[in-house]
């Protein structure tokens, strides 16, 4: 499939991903997890569509969100949407293969959990992915939640 030129600057992202990582935070017990991931480029436009998913060792489903990858003049651009009821809009930046999404807003439903500010570090070397997801929630400053390595299944 032909990509949009714009989406260029993103390439490295776009395909499907999988792997395992692991978590913390001072609110909760460390755990692992298993994910899969995607970044699928929208027929002739600048963006992909992001979806992604985790699982529990058990096999037990853990999370799930969904959004877009845009690629814009001023760099990429994330949003994404929980069913948790929180929507994180990010602006990103670009050095070598790393990706760094820093959140402009995360807007929260009335019943969603205080998360005040994400970070999302995404490096590409090759066929994988390691990512960190740095979080501030309540009393809590940014402080690093999520890290994992992923390996592409699939191109664009």
């Amino acid at each position: 499939m032909d990509i949009h030129p714009d989406l260029e600057s993103v390439a490295p992202l776009l395909g499907s991903w999988v792997g395992a990582g692991h978590g913390r935070y001072p609110t909760i017990e460390p755990f692992a997890y298993t994910e899969e991931l995607s970044f699928r480029p929208g027929p002739g436009k600048p963006f992909a569509a992001y979806i992604q998913h985790t699982w529990a060792a058990d096999g037990s489903p853990l999370h799930a969100e969904a959004g877009y990858l845009r690629a814009t003049r001023d760099g990429p651009e994330l949003v994404i949407a929980q069913p948790t009821g929180l929507v994180e809009v990010h602006q990103g930046e670009r050095a070598g293969g790393a990706f760094v999404f820093r959140s402009l807003s995360v807007q929260a439903t009335p019943t969603a959990k205080a998360v005040g500010e994400v970070v999302r570090s995404l490096t590409v070397e090759g066929d994988s992915l390691s990512y960190t997801l740095d979080m501030a929630y309540a009393t809590v400053s940014l402080t690093l939640h999520l890290e994992a390595t992923l390996h592409r299944v699939l191109d664009r």
